[in-house]
């Protein structure tokens, strides 16, 4: 009954969550069409959570007080978004918020302190596909609405004339295309008339106003659906834990073997020496990305032994084992990867593999609290560990990081490495950094340097002209400084540009 009746109390009161949800579609559209790195992303996430406590308010539903870190953690995500030009950011940023405030409203509409890991990723799931089923009831609700409205009832013939409008649209889709091909004059009367008209851009933006009033209303229902499994009983019943400790011990075994050649070996290496045939880079890049996999099969791992074997002792000693050769193993990748920064310079990915090792050794950390704490909430901590870490790893702004490091060694630096943070990474965000290099510069003697002078010219012009009139939407903090930098540049060195020098 509980279901049905909220799911009435929605439906009863569509003038309210439709009209809301109209208006949102409004807002969604003003701010997000074709811009999800400009100061309107932040202002679209503040907003989201006004119309979600309105929502809630309405149904007598008041925001809780530990529901308050979702939010902040949302509203920075959102701001980093317009920090930064970088794709990557952006779209997990988009991600991020999405996770932290589906969070954020189980925790508004459910009792959440007494689930484990397994419970939440399922009531997630969960979640995510009866929203999906939710998407027709905004238009059923309307439907219901307006056929009960006494005063639309009375006016049929404006019903009708909508109908019969968007009829007709349907119908010219398809039949105004065949008639421009049909008729030369036809197509030229038309043609010049919808030149004007900018059929592609409609649809876009109409689409993006359809999204921004579906989801709110079908994601609101979803959750008033209230078909979350009661409690944290388990539906799988316990292993025998003996299964467990055989498998577990072998394994550990083997990993504590490797453990100590990794000590002996690698962090020893210079001391004891690898064979003449190996170099330290080749030792580096050899085995890292084997070691990072094994460390995420070592966390799936242990978190099914915790939930799938009865408590034992001996099991939890083995899983602590585990753990300790897994943060070896996460040593030992980060150690790899820093050898083979120091020969090949950053890129994204190495400085990303270096974030996600801090952030799984961190997890790590909470796994071996989880294993011993039952009342520990490991889902949560995994949250805020991946939060926090991302929100500063996204305000940090990789690409600034990794441009000042691989100028500063400039001595190790050559033609590929000035192309990668000219055209290889994924936003414009270092190129300040990048104007300060002066290839006229002793230093700076490189092969081909005159080729690299017109690259760097052109590297600023395209920043130049494909950042004219910035305007409020797509106001970027990054773009903003890439803009300016690259108008200087290009103002200072006239000379780089071949072109500009014949004339």
């Amino acid at each position: 009954m509980k279901e049905n009746m909220l799911i009435m109390k929605v439906r009863d009161n569509y003038k309210y969550f439709g009209g809301l949800s109209l208006l949102y579609g409004f807002i969604f559209t003003f701010c997000l069409y074709k811009n999800v790195s400009g100061i309107t992303f932040p202002i679209c996430v503040a907003i989201t959570v006004l119309f979600a406590i309105l929502f809630m308010r309405k149904i007598n539903y008041r925001l809780m007080k530990n529901s308050i870190p979702y939010l902040v953690g949302m509203g920075m995500l959102g701001v980093s978004s317009a920090f930064t030009t970088s794709t990557f950011m952006h779209f997990f940023n988009i991600v991020g918020i999405l996770l932290l405030f589906m969070v954020f409203m189980i925790h508004q509409f459910y009792n959440d302190n007494i689930w484990n890991f397994p419970a939440y990723l399922q009531r997630i799931f969960i979640l995510m596909g009866t929203t999906v089923m939710s998407i027709p009831y905004p238009y059923w609700h309307g439907g219901w609405f307006f056929s009960k409205n006494k005063y639309i009832r009375r006016n049929n013939t404006l019903i009708a004339i909508v109908i019969g409008f968007i009829v007709a649209m349907g119908i010219l889709c398809v039949t105004l295309p065949l008639l421009l091909k049909s008729d030369i004059m036809f197509s030229k009367i038309f043609g010049e008339i919808l030149s004007y008209v900018n059929f592609s851009t409609l649809f876009w933006i109409s689409f993006t106003f359809i999204i921004g009033f579906t989801l709110p209303y079908a994601f609101f229902t979803a959750l008033c659906h209230y078909n979350f499994p009661e409690g944290k009983e388990r539906k799988v019943r316990f292993f025998d834990p003996v299964i467990g400790i055989t498998f577990t011990s072998i394994v550990s075994l083997i990993y504590l073997i490797y453990c100590a050649i990794q000590i002996m070996y690698l962090f020893l290496g210079m001391s004891t020496g690898l064979p003449s045939y190996v170099t330290y880079a080749e030792y580096a890049r050899g085995g890292f990305w084997e070691l990072l996999f094994v460390s995420i099969i070592n966390f799936i791992v242990i978190l099914l032994c915790m939930y799938l074997f009865r408590e034992n002792v001996a099991l939890k000693v083995i899983l602590t084992i585990m753990c300790g050769c897994t943060f070896v193993m996460i040593i030992s990748s980060a150690y790899r990867m820093k050898m083979y920064i120091n020969e090949y310079n950053l890129t994204f990915l190495r400085i990303l593999v270096l974030w996600f090792l801090i952030v799984l050794a961190l997890i790590m950390i909470g796994m071996v609290i989880s294993i011993y704490g039952k009342k520990f909430s490991l889902f949560r901590y995994i949250i805020v560990v991946v939060s926090v870490m991302y929100i500063g790893f996204s305000f940090a702004r990789p690409d600034v990081i990794i441009a000042r490091y691989d100028i500063a060694q400039w001595k190790n630096t050559d033609k590929q490495d000035f192309f990668y943070l000219m055209y290889e990474t994924m936003s414009i965000d270092a190129a300040p950094e990048i104007a300060k290099i002066d290839l006229d510069d002793k230093e700076w003697a490189l092969i081909e340097n005159e080729y690299l002078k017109q690259t760097m010219y052109n590297y600023f012009l395209n920043i130049s002209i494909n950042n004219e009139n910035i305007y409020f939407r797509k106001a970027n903090y990054s773009r903003i400084r890439a803009k300016l930098a690259a108008d200087q540049f290009l103002e200072e060195h006239k000379d780089y540009n071949r072109e500009h020098n014949r004339m």
